[in-house]
């Protein structure tokens, strides 16, 4: 215990310890052992107590008679036995309190711990089956391109070189979903935002490139895809990394195409809005409810609905999408409601980010370019 620092506690027992000499009462008794709150609270233990009753005892009877100090060290033991029971009582009271508040702070850290561990146990479980699913994504196009070019080497064997060259073309298709894919476990995978290499690009040519690759997907799909098909491609420079935009453009093309029904139409439009390039892919397809959208951009997540009717993906596309636009200093809007389509609009400075650092990205009311 450390030493006790004032006066305050040993001049109120001294002067109670007197009165009760003085008068013998009861009242006096009580006032001491309210004292044992007071030495709880200041940590005193047994031992301090008697030896606070020694020191103020030996002040009290410095100048008494021998029998008057014999006299007060009966009253005394008796006044001392008072402040102990009282102390006692108390004491196993501040004990049961501090056990019922150990108790709570182990029962709370026992939580913690449970929770931590529920916490590691699903991220093993999540690693464990986003393991699988990068295995199974990666092992579909490689064997692929294994089934097509052994095909090919058996056409060509017989001469049937034509054939021969469909089965190379797919394979090829294999090898581009194949590097798509291990690149954008690659760009996932880095910290902060990706590097880009922004200059003024003609748009026109990018969004040209991302539909006319998208569209054998959108043919297999029996989806039409609608973007300057038959009209004259106006350059429209602006200035952006053209591979990234590129990839943010194909990421969300494939969803769409992916997730609109037999029948149904992708529609992509783009422009310059102030200062500010906007792009938009628009699809008749399965929708959002709120939860996805909230979770749409998260790294590996897949909604139910996308699950149930394309059983495989990685859930990075988007997640990637999303970090290339930011790292444009943009950013990707959604607007979807269940069976209704969705609509995703890109958004990113026109010239440099230096001439645009006080502006603010804008909705594209129009959506032709």
């Amino acid at each position: 215990m450390e030493p006790l620092r004032s006066s305050i506690i040993p001049d109120q027992y001294g002067a109670i310890l007197i009165e009760y000499f003085r008068t013998g009462d009861e009242a006096a008794l009580y006032r001491a052992s309210l004292l044992s709150q007071i030495f709880i609270d200041s940590g005193m233990g047994p031992e301090d107590i008697v030896a606070l009753h020694s020191d103020a005892l030996d002040r009290i009877l410095t100048r008494k008679s021998p029998r008057d100090k014999l006299r007060a060290l009966s009253d005394s033991h008796q006044f001392l036995l008072e402040v102990m029971i009282a102390y006692g009582v108390r004491f196993k009271e501040y004990l049961e309190l501090k056990l019922q508040a150990s108790l709570r702070d182990a029962e709370a850290q026992l939580a913690r711990e449970q929770e931590r561990a529920r916490d590691l146990d699903r991220l093993q479980r999540e690693k464990g089956e986003i393991i699988v699913v990068i295995a199974h994504e990666l092992r579909t196009p490689l064997q692929a391109v294994k089934g097509n070019l052994f095909l090919s080497e058996r056409l060509m064997s017989k001469g049937q070189i034509e054939s021969a060259a469909d089965q190379i073309a797919r394979a090829n298709r294999a090898l581009d979903r194949l590097s798509r894919l291990t690149a954008d476990l690659v760009e996932s995978s880095r910290e902060g935002h990706p590097s880009l290499k922004p200059g003024m690009h003609d748009l026109t040519a990018v969004v040209d490139q991302a539909c006319g690759w998208a569209e054998p997907l959108a043919k297999s799909k029996s989806v039409t895809l609608v973007w300057m098909t038959g009209q004259p491609k106006l350059e429209v420079r602006t200035y952006f990394d053209p591979d990234a935009v590129l990839s943010i453009l194909g990421n969300i093309l494939s969803n769409a195409i992916r997730y609109t029904p037999p029948g149904g139409q992708v529609t992509v439009s783009f422009g310059v809005r102030g200062t500010w390039t906007w792009l938009e892919v628009k699809d008749t397809g399965i929708g959002m409810s709120p939860e996805v959208q909230r979770r749409i951009f998260e790294k590996f997540y897949r909604a139910p609905e996308a699950r149930l009717k394309e059983a495989h993906g990685l859930g990075l596309g988007l997640s990637l999408a999303d970090q290339l636009a930011r790292a444009h200093n943009g950013r990707i809007e959604v607007e979807s409601a269940e069976n209704e389509g969705s609509t995703f609009r890109v958004l990113f400075p026109h010239s440099s980010p230096e001439s645009t650092a006080t502006s603010q990205p804008v909705k594209s009311q129009n959506r032709e370019p």
